[in-house]
């Protein structure tokens, strides 16, 4: 955990995390869908929200209507209705561009690295050399790129092998023994 003041990507142009910074501001994302069965099921629930919120903002304006209304001034209140059901629905039409769009830019924090480390799984399979792995910044899973390079860099005998990582047992199991 990094001290409370400091920013994440504070750092000096010589500092070796610099280049990094440098590579990740000149890769960024082009394509609006990185991973199009990911997203774009994420794209149909946030309208499946909508319509649902859509629904219940007209059954709200509905009851409203009716309970706020007297019984002489039916066609009035009904206009009344029609209009408030319309500016609820264009509010909402407003809304739902912005948040599909977030929806899509957040999920690139993590479809991204997922698609990357996919490539490079695929180049290794190949038996093509893969250079180190690297995440953009703000990314999700950094630790999937720390692990691949170790991996990688095993594959190809450049590094010993790594010492086995002590696993923690559970308490029943250690108990059970």
């Amino acid at each position: 955990m990094r001290p409370l003041g400091r920013r994440k990507n504070a750092q000096s142009p010589s500092s070796p995390n610099a280049r990094k910074t440098a590579v990740n501001k000149t890769q960024a994302r082009r394509r609006t869908f990185v991973d199009r069965p990911i997203q774009g099921a994420l794209v149909l629930r946030v309208m499946l929200y909508w319509v649902v919120s859509m629904l219940v903002q007209a059954l709200l304006v509905a009851f409203l209507a009716i309970v706020t209304g007297t019984d002489d001034d039916v066609h009035v209140r009904a206009s009344e209705f029609w209009w408030h059901l319309k500016l609820v629905a264009f509010s909402s039409l407003c809304i739902l561009p912005l948040l599909m769009m977030d929806m899509i830019r957040l999920s690139h924090r993590w479809v991204g690295p997922i698609y990357r480390l996919r490539t490079a799984l695929k180049a290794l399979a190949r038996g093509e050399a893969q250079p180190p792995l690297q995440f953009r910044d703000g990314d999700f899973w950094q630790e999937l790129a720390v692990d691949f390079n170790a991996a990688a860099a095993r594959l190809a005998g450049s590094q010993p092998p790594a010492a086995p990582v002590p696993v923690e047992e559970d308490a029943e199991v250690a108990a059970s023994r």
